[in-house]
């Protein structure tokens, strides 16, 4: 993560904890400042900087010491010259960008996908089959810088514990329609990635699950400072970050009967070995006619 980027986090987490000692309401605070709560949103959560004089009139709204004071306006400061610009993602992918920004900082995130390999998990064949075909060039480029920024979940200092369900079904519905060749390299890249990182969990929900449900993909981020925990939720129309405790439980829950219904690590390892042994079979009859 850049430094500015981390700066930015650093003011708005600041900025959030120093209005809640003052028992404000974001709605409080933008009606003193004159403008809308969802600014205030974007200033805690890093979307949006914020100026000097907005910024004095917070410290003097939360009646914020003279020295936290002083550190305050060196992030903002620092923050106009070089901090983060926003992106063109829509206001419905924001939660993308707290989720992109803030997961190598985790100390444990727990996933659910039931139809895809996601993102950190992905081979670079797996990546280049979902778009190489409708994108040119510098754009899958930028693609595979992005893919390799994801993967850096795994070797940051002091990494998350970072645990993963993936559904039978995400390794039969490839991305361009049915390829053994792929389903060989993805399950090979996700058995490689299990023997090399010793935070990395993955377990296999098969057909023959006893579960009465699975929802839709989520992404459960816990974090051991002052960070707010949320949950994570993408669909075509965007994502959503939910961060209430109430909600939480209601994730948490769920995860749990995933894992009670999925393979243990042992099981899934040999699933996915089973897996390539017997593609690499089917890929062989079909070569041979």
């Amino acid at each position: 993560m850049s430094q500015p980027t981390a700066r930015r986090r650093h003011l708005g987490r600041v900025l959030r904890k120093a209005r809640e000692d003052a028992q404000l309401t974001q709605t409080a605070v933008a009606k003193e400042l004159g403008c809308g709560q969802g600014k205030i949103n974007k200033i805690e959560t890093t979307l949006v900087a914020i100026s000097i004089d907005e910024l004095d009139k917070l410290i003097a709204l939360y009646q914020v010491t003279e020295e936290k004071a002083g550190e305050l306006r060196d992030l903002a400061s620092q923050d106009q010259l070089d901090g983060p610009r926003r992106t063109n993602l829509s206001r419905a992918w924001s939660a993308f960008e707290q989720l992109r920004d803030l997961e190598q900082d985790a100390s444990e995130i727990r996933c659910w996908h039931g139809e895809r390999i996601p993102k950190p998990l992905q081979s670079e064949f797996y990546m280049l089959s979902q778009h190489s075909e409708r994108l040119p060039t510098a754009e899958v480029v930028q693609l595979v810088r992005q893919l390799e920024a994801r993967a850096r979940i795994f070797t940051v200092v002091n990494p998350p514990h970072y645990r993963v369900i993936l559904s039978e079904s995400s390794f039969l519905r490839m991305p361009g329609g049915p390829s053994l060749r792929l389903v060989i390299d993805q399950a090979e890249h996700l058995l490689n990635l299990m023997s090399r990182y010793h935070r990395f969990a993955l377990r296999i929900l098969t057909f023959q699950a006893a579960i009465p449900f699975v929802d839709t993909d989520f992404q459960i981020v816990r974090f051991a400072g002052d960070e707010r925990d949320f949950a994570y939720t993408e669909t075509a129309g965007g994502a959503r970050a939910f961060e209430r405790e109430d909600e939480l439980k209601l994730f948490d829950a769920h995860w749990n009967d995933l894992c009670s219904a999925a393979l243990d690590q042992d099981d899934t390892k040999n699933f996915l070995q089973k897996l390539v042994s017997d593609s690499k079979l089917a890929l062989e009859a079909e070569e041979n006619g």
